[in-house]
C-alpha cells in the first residue's frame, strides 16, 4: 500500500491531482489508514498511470472516467475516434501554414515568376531532416505533408518529373503511406521513363507491396524487373535487380523461395563484375545466404559457397570505400549463419570473431553503437542474455541507444535478472523514443517482456508519456 505522495510520485502526477480524482469519483484509494489518509494499491497506481495516458492524448477527466469504465471495444472506439479528431485538426492546421506559405511564395517573387517547387520541397525536407537531429519528430510532420503539396504538380498529369517523383516516394516513405509509393512510382512507369527511373520506380514498387504485404503482387512485379533486366541490360547491371533483401521478402513469405534461387542462379551466372557493382554484388550474395540459410540440409554447400565468395569480394581491393562495411556484413552473417545451424560452438567463435571486428573498427561511434545494438538483439533472440545486455552497455557507452536499441536492452536485462527498477527504467526510455504502435509492437514480440507476470506494469513504463 502507498500513500498519497508515494502514490503521486509513481504515478507520475501531483498529490493535488489525487485529491480532485478521489472529489470528482474518477478514482478513488482502495484503503484509508487509521488516521484516515488515503492508501494505494499498484491496481490504483496502474489506474492512475493510465488516466495520465489518456490526458496526454487528450481526452478530458469526464471522457476518462467512462473509458476506465468501458469494455475493450468502446475503449478502441473511443481511441480510434480522437485519433481521427486529432488528425482532422492537424490536417486544417496543416492546410492553413500551407496558404501562409502560398502568400509567402508569392509576395518573394511578386506573383510573376513561376515557384521553384522542387527547390520549395527539398527545402522543406531539409528543414525536416535538421529536426530530426534536435529530437522526436513524427513521420506525418506537416513540413512532408507541406512538401507534398508542392510537388503535386509535378507528380501528375502526362509529364511527371522524375526528381519529383523520387523525392515524393522518399516522403511517402518516411510517413510510412506505402500505398501511396506504390501508386505513384506505378504512375510514373506508365509514361515509360528512362531507364535508370524505370528501375528505381520498379524497385520501389516491390519495396511498397512488400510491405504492404501484398506478396504475391510484389513477386509478380519483382520477376518481371528481373526479367526485363536479363533481357536489356548488360551484365554490370544484373546484379541490381535482386541484390536488395527486403525485395526478396515477398518471395520467401508467399513460399517461393525457390523459384527466386532458380532466378539468383541466372542472374548470378550472368553478372560481369566490375569495381563499380562490387557493393551490388556483395550485397546479392548475402541476399542469396540470407534466403537459403533455413534449409540447411538442400543449400549447405551453395551457403559455404557463397560466404567465401563475400570474402574474395572484400579481398578484390584493399582500398574498397566500402570495405569496412562488407566486413561488417560478412562478421554479421557468419553469426547468422551459426544460429540457424543451431551450432553453439560456431556461434560463440561468430559472436567473439564479431565482437572483435568492432573492437577494431574505425567507424564513427554511432555506427559503432548501432552494430553493437543490433549483435545484442540477436544474442537476446538466442536466448543468451547476459551477453546481450554486454552488448547493449557497449552500444551505450559509445553513443546514445535509439528506442528500439532501449526495448531490445529491457527485454534482454528482465531475462539476465537485472532489478525491476532497471528494466522500468530502460523501457521510459524506450518509449520517450518510439510511437506507441512500435512500441506495442517490440513489447509483445519480445519474448521476455511480453511473458512477464507483471506485464502490465512493464507496458506501462514504456507507454508512459515523454
Amino acid at each position: 500500500m502507498y500513500k498519497v505522495s508515494e502514490a503521486a510520485s509513481l504515478a507520475g502526477v501531483t498529490v493535488r491531482a489525487l485529491h480532485h480524482y478521489d472529489a470528482i469519483g474518477l478514482l478513488r484509494p482502495s484503503a484509508r489508514s487509521h488516521a484516515d489518509y488515503r492508501l494505494y494499491r499498484e491496481t490504483d497506481i496502474r489506474a492512475l498511470r493510465r488516466i495520465r495516458r489518456y490526458q496526454a492524448l487528450g481526452f478530458s477527466l469526464d471522457e476518462i472516467q467512462e473509458l476506465l469504465n468501458a469494455s475493450r471495444k468502446n475503449r478502441l472506439d473511443a481511441l480510434r475516434n480522437q485519433r481521427d479528431a486529432v488528425r482532422q485538426r492537424a490536417t486544417e492546421t496543416a492546410d492553413v501554414v500551407r496558404a501562409i506559405n502560398r502568400e509567402i511564395t508569392a509576395e518573394n517573387g511578386d506573383g510573376t515568376q513561376p515557384p521553384d517547387r522542387l527547390g520549395r520541397a527539398e527545402a522543406l525536407v531539409s528543414e525536416y531532416l535538421e529536426r530530426t537531429q534536435s529530437g522526436t519528430v513524427p513521420g506525418k510532420s506537416p513540413l512532408l505533408a507541406e512538401a507534398l503539396d508542392v510537388l503535386r504538380p509535378l507528380t501528375t498529369g502526362p509529364t511527371m518529373d522524375a526528381a519529383a517523383v523520387r523525392l515524393g516516394a522518399w516522403i511517402h516513405g518516411c510517413r510510412y503511406d506505402w500505398a501511396n509509393v506504390a501508386d505513384l512510382c506505378r504512375r510514373f512507369l506508365e509514361q515509360t521513363p528512362d531507364w535508370d527511373h524505370r528501375a528505381f520506380a520498379a524497385l520501389e514498387v516491390v519495396t511498397a507491396l512488400t510491405i504492404l504485404e501484398r506478396h504475391e503482387e510484389a513477386v509478380t512485379a519483382h520477376r518481371a524487373h528481373i526479367q526485363e533486366v536479363m533481357a536489356e541490360r548488360p551484365g554490370e547491371e544484373w546484379a541490381d535487380a535482386m541484390h536488395n533483401s527486403t525485395h526478396g521478402a515477398c518471395w520467401f513469405v508467399s513460399g517461393k523461395r525457390d523459384a527466386w534461387v532458380e532466378l539468383f542462379r541466372k542472374v548470378d551466372a550472368g553478372v560481369k563484375a566490375t569495381p563499380d557493382n562490387r557493393a551490388s554484388r556483395y550485397e546479392l550474395l548475402h541476399t542469396a545466404v540470407m534466403a537459403m540459410g533455413t534449409d540447411q540440409a538442400t543449400y549447405g554447400r551453395d551457403i559455404d559457397a557463397l560466404v567465401q565468395r563475400m570474402a574474395d569480394i572484400i579481398a578484390e581491393d584493399p582500398d574498397w570505400s566500402e570495405r569496412l562495411w562488407a566486413e561488417q556484413r560478412f562478421e554479421q552473417q557468419k553469426v547468422g549463419n551459426a544460429v540457424r545451424r543451431g551450432d553453439p560452438a560456431a556461434l560463440t567463435q561468430a559472436v567473439d570473431d564479431y565482437r572483435t571486428f568492432l573492437d577494431g573498427c574505425t567507424w564513427p561511434t554511432k555506427w559503432i553503437a548501432a552494430a553493437y545494438s543490433n549483435l545484442g538483439a540477436i544474442l537476446h533472440w538466442e536466448g543468451r542474455h547476459e551477453q546481450a545486455v554486454e552488448c547493449f552497455m557497449r552500444a551505450q557507452q559509445e553513443h546514445e541507444l535509439d528506442g528500439y536499441g532501449y526495448a531490445w536492452f529491457a527485454g534482454a536485462s528482465l531475462a539476465a535478472g537485472a532489478p525491476r527498477a532497471r528494466v522500468t527504467e530502460l523501457l521510459a526510455e524506450a518509449g520517450r523514443r518510439l510511437e506507441s504502435a512500435d512500441a506495442m509492437r517490440i513489447f509483445n514480440e519480445d519474448a521476455a517482456l511480453s511473458a512477464d507476470a507483471d506485464k502490465e506494469a512493464l507496458l506501462d513504463a514504456l507507454l508512459q508519456p515523454a
